[in-house]
């Protein structure tokens, strides 16, 4: 950090000369002014990082210099000088923004004291500066890497919502759409372009958090609330303070979860676990699901008045299928990627190509499209042209299997128990995948985690 310039008003020449001298020993450099105008002069000129004044002052006195100089200058940090009995002053200029106080006559020693809280206290506010300007670089770089691709009426009006949920920064975002579309994308966006985008952005997949650690996760805890805590922990809440705190698949939060986390949002206060103290956050809950969430309130499952909390601003996002006017943009947007990243000549789409992409439904969305246009580079056929399978449906196949699954034989009431269903669900996504979990989970459009806690509970393993 280099020297700090420290400006210093008083009428008595004296006492100024002696000051600068001790202070430009001291390694700092001084500029020296006896009257308001001289160093409104000073300042204009110089670049000024402390102003030590004295309250008694020709012109007007050092409260009014110090109320225009917080108007003009307010990063400039003050220490005001003050005879004795004048504590009324004094007060009036740290209401002011005054950082520190003199009385005369002072010692060096008082002096250096003086000018060392100040050091300390600027070096403390540029590195959070520093650390803020980081914050929003990053993020918007991150939110930049994901770009939002397309011509699309759809693609327009999504980025309409994205604006408007980043002017009102206060307010919880529901983002809900099919996996693979890119709800974590637009969450990012949200918060890069928002007032908060110099602060963090925290992302946390809600299914993949135990149970009985949501309160020590979200919340924090003290040290020795429990066995394994050995050092106190901030919380997810605290961590994104002033940020942004994303909660994706929302929906698989536990109901006891749901309960605390509506209390954070109607309060703006947690509680860490082992403490008897609630701490104040302030930061912005943006939240994604994949499920129907007004379909689990009515199941039960799923909190109303959370629900309502949360979706003040709903945003969702249009699967592929619906925008097909911008696979292709978005097939060589991923192509010109992938070149630019290895420093290869970009590859181009074949016509016959185009029809492939534009003729087939994506139940993968846009993760899909990018997955297959990486295929397509590693193969490095210019004009591309591969074989999309037998295991890619077209779009209208696509279109005829939902319409089948929307209309389902007739049943009786003793078949419509939500868990017989869900478990007759779970039972042929096993059998389709030979057994992968992984790829079950996929078929059944949840985590798997979560389809690891339905096994669990219905006892299929």
């Amino acid at each position: 950090m280099k020297p700090l310039t420290i400006l210093i008003l008083d009428d008595e020449t004296r006492l100024v000369s002696e000051l600068a001298e001790y202070l430009e020993n001291a390694g700092f450099a001084t500029l020296e002014a006896d009257r308001p105008s001289a160093a409104f002069g000073l300042i204009d000129t110089s670049t000024v990082d402390v102003a030590i004044v004295d309250i008694k002052l020709p012109e007007y006195d050092g409260l009014e210099f110090l109320r225009r100089l917080k108007a003009m200058r307010p990063e400039i940090e003050t220490i005001v000088m003050s005879g004795h009995g004048d504590m009324d002053s004094v007060i009036e200029a740290f209401r002011l923004g005054a950082f520190d106080y003199l009385k005369k006559p002072f010692a060096s020693l008082d002096l250096q004291a003086s000018i060392a809280r100040t050091q300390k206290y600027i070096a403390a506010q540029r590195s959070s500066q520093q650390y803020a300007e980081l914050c929003a670089t990053l993020n918007r770089e991150l939110a930049d890497k994901g770009e939002l691709v397309g011509r699309s009426r759809a693609m327009d009006d999504l980025r309409d919502m994205i604006a408007l949920a980043a002017t009102h920064s206060g307010s919880p975002v529901l983002i809900s759409g099919e996996s693979g579309t890119g709800k974590e994308l637009v969450a990012r966006r949200i918060h890069a372009e928002s007032p908060r985008a110099s602060a963090r952005f925290l992302a946390v997949n809600c299914a993949a958090i135990p149970r009985d650690m949501f309160e020590s996760e979200f919340f924090g805890h003290e040290r020795g609330a429990f066995t394994d805590a050995r050092i106190a922990r901030d919380g997810l809440f605290r961590a994104a303070s002033g940020g942004s705190l994303f909660l994706d698949e929302v929906g698989e939060l536990p109901l006891e979860a749901q309960s605390k986390l509506l209390r954070v949002l109607e309060e703006g206060k947690v509680r860490p676990v082992g403490s008897d103290a609630e701490r104040d956050v302030d930061v912005r809950i943006i939240c994604a699901t994949n499920r129907e969430l007004s379909a689990a309130v009515a199941a039960g499952t799923f909190r109303r008045d959370l629900y309502y909390r949360l979706a003040v601003l709903e945003i969702l996002i249009p699967p592929l299928r619906d925008r097909a006017e911008d696979i292709c943009l978005l097939a060589e947007h991923f192509l010109a990627g992938f070149g630019r990243h290895a420093g290869d000549a970009p590859l181009v789409l074949a016509p016959g190509f185009r029809e492939k992409l534009q003729s087939y439904a994506f139940p993968g969305n846009v993760r899909e499209l990018r997955n297959i246009m990486e295929r397509a580079y590693i193969m490095g056929r210019n004009p591309v042209d591969i074989e999309l399978g037998s295991e890619l449906p077209s779009r209208n196949a696509s279109k005829m299997a939902s319409a089948s699954a929307a209309a389902p034989e007739p049943v009786s009431n003793n078949d419509l128990d939500l868990e017989s269903l869900e478990r007759k669900a779970i039972g042929q996504a096993l059998q389709i995948s030979g057994g992968v979990l992984a790829r079950a989970a996929e078929l059944l459009g949840i985590t798997r985690q979560a389809l690891d806690r339905r096994l669990d509970k219905y006892s299929l393993r």
